[in-house]
């Protein structure tokens, strides 16, 4: 009886397990695929080339969008200790940069203005880094020129 009560315990757990690998599988190529998007909207406002950010500007929407539908319930199990605090905060942080990055779509559509297309890319990146900060602990100490991390 206790063998089978062992056997059981131990599926359940392993099972549990995979799933939490996989899960985190997924977060991590969602994440890239924001820092994909980062990285094409940037490129296409020093170069010039406004398909070039459309495409990383639909990247990012469709990114934070998955994010936050896909891995909500699963982010509450990695956040910290208050996790609703950064659930809300999270998901906050996901808001701002829809609408910081509807603001850019129509900045490049209509505007031209390249200091302000300029200005909503930043303001994205600072949400992103807000977002690391806060949620992952990110302390600037721990990061100084030369120190191991």
């Amino acid at each position: 009886m206790n063998k089978i009560i062992l056997l059981i315990t131990l599926l359940c757990t392993t099972n549990i397990f995979a799933e939490s690998i996989e899960d985190q599988v997924q977060r991590k190529m969602d994440m890239q695929t924001l820092s994909t998007g980062l990285e094409m909207v940037q490129k296409g406002i020093l170069y010039n080339n406004p398909s070039l950010t459309k495409t990383g500007i639909s990247m990012i929407k469709k990114g934070q969008k998955k994010l936050i539908e896909s891995h909500g319930e699963d982010l509450k199990k990695y956040l910290p200790m208050d996790s609703a605090f950064a659930f809300k905060f999270a998901k906050s942080a996901a808001k701002r940069i829809q609408d910081y990055s509807d603001e850019l779509t129509e900045d490049l559509n209509s505007k031209k203005d390249y200091m302000k297309i300029s200005a909503s890319y930043t303001h994205i990146m600072n949400e992103c880094a807000g977002c690391h900060l806060r949620i992952r602990k990110w302390r600037s100490e721990e990061r100084r020129v030369g120190k191991e991390c």
